[in-house]
């Protein structure tokens, strides 16, 4: 316990300091109220946390130029806490920029799957192009799945991309749910080489619960708004159980109703324990079993990766919400309308 309070409490404190510059409630809420994309966009410059992302782009003129840019916020916050990190956290952050990685692939594979070039071309953030497997300029020109895969030649992501597109070439949202469970795979296997066991720890409750609801979502809503069938939905789910156990994983795929599947989830380990992850509503809520896993061990283990872990969390979070939005003032939606879409409650 000792060597890990010395080893993470500089790390810790420098999360703190960070946690700091993320958009306040109000401040989320105000943009919310703001009546153009440009309105946005000079906030964005004069905020702490983003100001550096935009330093260098002086003509910003449309949202996809802003969700490029906030988007490399994110992979500069990784950056400044990887580069104050000793070995040991170096190696419990690496499956969290592996998350990253498969992010901008499956960016760009929507790009040329969907022939849409018009979309804004990123600019690799310095440690992001520093650090990826890949070379990102390569993989943002691609202008061709065969040149993607060309752009991944040699990592860890071009055999799977191969595998996927010979599987499901042309339709891109099935890709983007294999690719998911490809990451998801290769972070879970990645966990094991962390050679820390309270760090491993850790680690594998964030993931594996976060692997676990992945799948209850994907089976409700594969179940409530596709009418899948049990086997087609299988073939869909991330080979992995932490707490849902192998049976209980069965009985949520046979459940025909969407009050029986509810009602078996209310019976897995995540709300049968004294303290319940969260109390299930008319909706499964994946966001909310997250932060009351983040919450709890963020309590219980302090001076640990899992402050860090928790920031890099809110910070993309932070980024999602910006980006919905960013899209619902494009589109002029009321601000209560665009509230709710991100959850955010005045």
């Amino acid at each position: 316990m000792a060597d890990g309070l010395l080893a993470y409490s500089g790390l810790v404190t420098k999360t703190k300091a960070m946690r700091g510059r993320l958009l306040s409630h109000e401040e989320l809420l105000g943009l919310t109220e703001y009546e153009s994309v440009e309105d946005m966009i000079s906030f964005l410059r004069e905020y702490g946390s983003y100001t550096a992302v935009f330093a260098d782009r002086e003509e910003v003129a449309h949202r996809g130029q802003v969700e490029a840019i906030i988007g490399n916020s994110l992979y500069e916050d990784y950056g400044r806490i990887y580069r104050f990190a000793g070995r040991a956290q170096r190696q419990a952050l690496e499956h969290v920029f592996m998350r990253y990685e498969m992010n901008e692939l499956k960016y760009c594979l929507e790009r040329v799957m969907q022939r849409d070039m018009s979309r804004e071309e990123r600019q690799p953030e310095p440690f992001f192009a520093g650090h990826a497997v890949f070379d990102p300029k390569a993989l943002y020109g691609a202008e061709s799945v065969q040149e993607l895969m060309q752009a991944l030649g040699g990592t860890r992501y071009a055999g799977l991309l191969e595998r996927i597109w010979s599987d499901t070439g042309g339709d891109y949202a099935h890709c983007a749910i294999r690719l998911d469970i490809g990451y998801y795979r290769m972070a879970w296997k990645y966990l094991e080489k962390i050679s820390d066991r309270n760090t491993r720890e850790i680690c594998t409750r964030i993931l594996g619960t976060e692997i676990d609801w992945q799948n209850i979502m994907w089976m409700y809503r594969f179940k409530r708004f596709y009418g899948r069938s049990p086997s087609d939905i299988e073939a869909e789910l991330i080979p992995v159980s932490y707490r849902l156990g192998k049976a209980e994983r069965a009985r949520l795929l046979a459940a025909e109703q969407p009050e029986d599947f509810v009602r078996i989830v209310g019976e897995t380990a995540y709300f049968t324990e004294r303290d319940p992850a969260v109390r299930l509503g008319d909706e499964i809520s994946y966001r909310a079993v997250m932060d009351a896993t983040y919450r709890k061990i963020c309590g219980r283990y302090p001076t640990s990766i899992a402050p860090v872990l928790k920031y890099l969390y809110d910070k993309e979070r932070e980024i999602d919400m910006l980006t919905t939005i960013l899209e619902g003032v494009r589109y002029q939606i009321p601000a209560k309308e665009i509230q709710e879409l991100v959850l955010i409650t005045a």
